[in-house]
């Protein structure tokens, strides 16, 4: 994977279309930038930038970068070398979601449920560094497979119970509804992640870049709901564990 600090230039690139609402047909140098992509016309040397954060979309097909923007359309052509400038396009205009900043139930377990901690948030973590691979954008999504996070996040929820009340159904029931029910808002955000996935995949090449923006957010939120979830289950937890040391009558 390019730096990702490095600038990238790709000359003797052949344009047609618009870009920030001008009219460009010629030659043009492609500069993919850290955080912005670039098109100088060869023909005055004016520089044409747009910031990745607000690029719409692009495509790679039969040797044809697209871009685009709100209204605007530029297909470059180039002998070689484009297929470079897609694949650094789309690792820097798909970065990945910082999820753990900020987080104060992921990043503090408490030493009593230390174990039921790392088995809650393990299944969110695996799947987050499957983001980190090299894969395309597609692919990333797919990883990140929502549906089997909340069955995953069941699992555990449920195993939870058992260990507790392993020979005493009922009261495993009850704990399991307990702890499902102090994790609603992480399931609920699941299933809004599921959404989001549809559009990345079904979402046409103008929108691509918005639709991973909206997913990425959703991820982002899914680790903060999340954190929210495990602080109610941790007394959810606590409080089973009172009535066991201390039961009523």
């Amino acid at each position: 994977m390019p730096d990702r600090r490095e600038r990238l230039a790709f000359s003797g690139v052949r344009a047609t279309g618009r870009w920030c609402q001008r009219s460009v047909a010629g030659d043009v140098t492609l500069f993919v930038e850290h955080d912005e992509v670039v098109v100088r016309v060869e023909a005055n040397g004016e520089e044409l930038a747009v910031a990745l954060a607000t690029l719409g979309g692009a495509s790679w097909r039969t040797g044809v970068l697209a871009l685009y923007l709100a209204n605007d359309e530029l297909r470059l052509q180039a002998v070689d070398g484009l297929d470079r400038a897609w694949h650094t396009l789309m690792q820097r205009a798909c970065a990945l979601p910082e999820v753990a900043r900020g987080l104060r139930a992921l990043g503090t377990p408490y030493v009593v449920w230390a174990d039921a901690h790392a088995r809650y948030f393990a299944p969110l973590l695996q799947a987050r560094r499957r983001l980190e691979g090299d894969e395309p954008m597609d692919w990333k999504v797919a990883g990140f497979d929502a549906a089997v996070l909340a069955e995953r996040m069941r699992g555990v929820l449920a195993a939870l119970s058992l260990e507790r009340y392993a020979s005493r159904p009922p009261y495993r029931r009850a704990l399991e509804a307990g702890l499902l029910h102090a994790s609603e808002p992480m399931f609920r955000r699941l299933e809004r992640l599921t959404l989001a996935a549809r559009a990345v995949h079904e979402g046409d090449d103008a929108r691509r870049f918005e639709e991973w923006r909206r997913w990425a957010g959703e991820v982002r939120a899914l680790f903060v709901d999340a954190d929210r979830s495990w602080s109610a289950t941790r007394l959810v937890l606590a409080e089973e564990d009172r009535r066991q040391l201390f039961p009523r009558g």
